[in-house]
């Protein structure tokens, strides 16, 4: 990837504002996009700031960048070194995010929460800072979530105008609380079909989860191909359209893995797929994953680095069968 992506100051403090493509209290938009953006941002706008862009709104929004990309790394529950994943120092990184939440009471709470517990009852599962109301509940039923003194995501569902009660059970991360709370708004609003869709999809996720937080492990060739395999199984077992959905951008995701090690080592991507496998590699198949990969740079990947991971795939040594369906 480039050094930069050509943008201005000027162009990221109108638009890499977290809050105009983070959208915490819906996650069926993919997961990958969300994340792959904000890290393309912060590493754009930090490498700004170490050009000598120094303005002071501007070096906020890095240090903003940066807290999101910790309460992301919570929210989702992925694997998050500041080093391995944005190239910056943990010691610098984190003096980012401090000096962020200094500025932000509700960030500060949050982030208290889940490092020193100050503010909290620590290990009280009984204490819960609320995160927020749903906003695209039933008018007649109030869903908020919140995260407790155990560090957990929790929900609680009444009507407007009293107090609501929270779950008793508590989930991993953000999407676990939000497909739980879902399926009792179905139960509510005796919606059968969809308390089953949202249970089912509860199971799917909890599948998915081993998968997210891997999203910034390295991967190379040997791995990668049995694990393409394994997920697109999974894709396959699928029954939800939540389900349906994080498998398939996590298969597309690991597609793209393999077609750009191949890129990189100027192997055939069938070549480079069989030296994974130890198998054999129908041209089908390797079509399939370069399918795949361009999948995952147009639904997945920052819109700023599209066109320059497009012309990378383009690189990609292909044998093209005369029928492939």
């Amino acid at each position: 990837m480039s050094e930069t992506t050509g943008c201005t100051a000027d162009w990221h403090l109108a638009h890499s504002r977290p809050g105009l493509f983070l959208e915490y209290f819906d996650p069926r938009r993919p997961f990958a996009l969300r994340i792959n953006t904000l890290v393309g941002r912060f590493g754009d706008v930090q490498r700004l700031c170490d050009g000598g862009e120094a303005r002071p709104e501007f070096v906020r929004l890095r240090n903003e960048l940066a807290f999101h990309l910790v309460k992301m790394s919570r929210w989702w529950g992925f694997d998050f070194c500041p080093r391995g994943v944005t190239g910056v120092r943990n010691p610098l990184f984190m003096a980012c995010v401090k000096a962020h939440v200094e500025r932000s009471a509700d960030d500060e709470a949050l982030f208290d929460l889940f490092t020193m517990q100050r503010h909290m009852h620590a290990g009280d599962p009984g204490h819960i800072l609320v995160l927020g109301r749903d906003p695209g509940a039933d008018p007649a039923i109030c869903v908020l979530y919140g995260v407790d003194g155990q560090r957990h995501f929790r929900f609680a569902i009444g009507s407007p105008g009293r107090e609501p009660t929270w779950n008793r059970q508590d989930y991993p991360d953000f999407a676990s609380a939000w497909l739980a709370a879902w399926a009792v708004h179905a139960l509510i609003r005796d919606d059968e079909a969809g308390r089953r869709e949202f249970e089912t999809a509860q199971r799917e996720h909890d599948a998915a989860r081993a998968w997210h937080q891997r999203h910034f492990h390295r991967c190379d060739a040997r791995p990668a191909i049995p694990l393409y395999a394994d997920a697109h199984a999974h894709l396959s077992g699928c029954r939800s359209e939540f389900g349906r959905s994080e498998f398939r951008a996590i298969v597309n995701k690991l597609a793209f893995d393999i077609a750009r090690m191949a890129v990189q080592r100027h192997m055939a991507l069938a070549d480079a797929m069989k030296e994974g496998d130890g198998r054999d590699i129908h041209p089908c198949m390797a079509n399939t994953v370069r399918r795949r990969a361009r999948a995952y740079v147009a639904t997945c990947l920052d819109p700023l680095v599209r066109a320059e991971m497009d012309a990378l795939l383009d690189g990609v040594l292909y044998h093209r069968p005369r029928r492939c369906v």
